[in-house]
């Protein structure tokens, strides 16, 4: 079987296994009305006067924080809690068609809610005269966002059989990109949490037992450079460093209808290196 071949018939069963179920619209309804409320429910839009959605920008990447981890949190842990992971593991595939497909299926099943979501646009239509080219940026940034977040859920969801606790795992994933940047304390804790987390993937990975103590070590390193930084005199370079992982700072020139590159390159970027884990983790088991 061709790679595509595999990549196409799991997007379709993701797609197919969350769309056919009545829990799919129920997110597709609950995402819009959400992001309808944030762009038009408060005051803001009004006394601007303006026909964009500069009040959603705002919102949005906390709505993602929740909504797609939702969406996530069934791709491995359903697998694992039925068994059916053993199998799709013994067939003849790569494990990189695997995370590719079932990233596709989940990031389809975004790009279908966010889709339904341009009935802000429309409003804003009937309302005013938005601008088409900063609507695409918007729009795109939206997307580029969420694909981000659909990859740091897969990771998530990776770790256990129980959809609760992947939702949980992915929603703490997808906080730490929107939390990091807002404050120095803030850029901070997310920097140790994320030493803390790669040194339990990787005690995992080269060890396969005891991921705590890798966590505890890498977290104790990263709060010894934080804290020791600031006691040197070095200022708040660990913050920084950390604060620049935040998704609202990247996400901002697209809500300003500019495409940088930069910014570009930091959401695929971060989402080719969490399906890179995904891979990593899918090999650990055929160990």
């Amino acid at each position: 079987m061709s790679a595509s071949a595999v990549i196409s018939a799991l997007f379709r069963k993701e797609l197919r296994s969350f769309l056919g179920n009545p829990t799919g619209y129920v997110f597709l309804t609950l995402f819009i009305v959400a992001s309808a409320a944030a762009a038009f429910l408060t005051d803001s839009f009004f006394s601007r006067n303006l026909a964009d959605l500069a009040t959603l920008n705002r919102w949005m990447p906390a709505i993602l924080m929740f909504f797609v981890p939702a969406i996530t949190m069934g791709l491995w842990a359903d697998e694992r809690s039925t068994g059916t992971d053993e199998l799709l593991l013994t067939l003849p595939v790569r494990d990189g068609e695997v995370v590719l497909g079932k990233f596709l299926g989940a990031l389809g099943v975004y790009t279908v809610g966010l889709l339904f979501s341009l009935v802000n646009v429309v409003v804003l239509a009937y309302l005013g005269d938005p601008d088409a080219g900063l609507m695409f940026a918007t729009y795109l940034g939206y997307w580029l966002m969420g694909a981000l977040f659909v990859a740091v859920g897969m990771v998530g969801s990776m770790f256990t059989a129980n959809t609760t606790v992947a939702f949980i795992l992915g929603a703490l994933g997808c906080a730490s990109l929107v939390f990091a940047g807002t404050a120095p304390w803030a850029s901070a804790i997310v920097g140790v949490v994320l030493l803390g987390a790669l040194g339990a993937l990787k005690w995992a990975v080269y060890f396969g037992r005891a991921a705590s103590i890798g966590a505890l070590l890498s977290a104790a390193i990263g709060l010894l450079l934080w804290l020791g930084g600031a006691r040197l005199g070095l200022g708040t370079w660990f913050s920084d460093f950390f604060g620049s992982v935040g998704a609202p700072s990247h996400f901002a020139s697209f809500g300003d209808g500019v495409l940088r590159l930069g910014d570009i390159a930091f959401f695929v970027g971060g989402t080719a290196v969490a399906l890179y884990l995904c891979t990593i983790l899918i090999s650990r088991r055929h160990w």
